[in-house]
C-alpha cells in the first residue's frame, strides 16, 4: 500500500511556513512549492524535508469536505507529507483505502489506481504531494 519514508516530522514548523502561502487562497488552487528540484519559496523546514525526501514538482493540495479526486492513474510514485488530516480523510489505492496521519512522509504506488476523499462536511485536508524517482 505505502512505505513510511520519515516519521516525526515536526507539524508546528511545517504549519508556521505553510499557513501564509495558503491562508487567503482557494482551496481549489494547488500551491507549487517546486519547479523540478528547485524550491520556490524560502521556507527553511519545508525546503530542508523536501530535498531529503527528494521530492519534486511538489505542490501543496487541498481537498474540501465532501469531495474526492476522480479515479486516476499518476506517471510516477509519489510522496505524501498530510499536515492537515483526520480519520475520515481517506486514500484509496485499487481495492484498499487507509488513512494517512500526520506527521510521517508516505511513498505510495500511484502508478496504480487511486484517489483519495474527505468525508468530513467542512474540514479541509492538506497534503503535500511531490513527486519522485523511488520505487515502492
Amino acid at each position: 500500500m505505502y512505505k513510511v519514508l520519515l516519521e516525526n516530522i515536526d507539524l508546528e514548523k511545517l504549519n508556521s511556513e505553510l499557513l501564509p502561502l495558503y491562508e487567503n487562497k482557494s482551496p481549489e488552487d494547488h500551491i507549487w512549492l517546486q519547479k523540478d528540484y528547485k524550491c520556490l519559496f524560502d521556507l527553511h523546514y519545508t525546503n530542508i524535508l523536501l530535498d531529503s525526501l527528494n521530492m519534486f514538482n511538489s505542490r501543496i493540495m487541498t481537498l474540501k469536505g465532501k469531495q474526492c479526486y476522480s479515479w486516476h492513474r499518476d506517471q510516477t510514485p509519489r510522496v505524501h507529507i498530510p499536515f492537515i488530516t483526520n480519520q475520515s480523510c481517506l486514500f484509496v489505492l485499487e481495492d484498499k483505502s487507509f488513512t494517512l496521519p500526520q506527521g510521517s512522509a508516505y511513498l505510495i504506488d500511484t502508478t496504480k489506481l487511486h484517489t483519495a476523499l474527505n468525508g468530513n462536511k467542512t474540514f479541509l485536508r492538506r497534503h503535500i504531494v511531490g513527486m519522485t524517482n523511488e520505487m515502492v
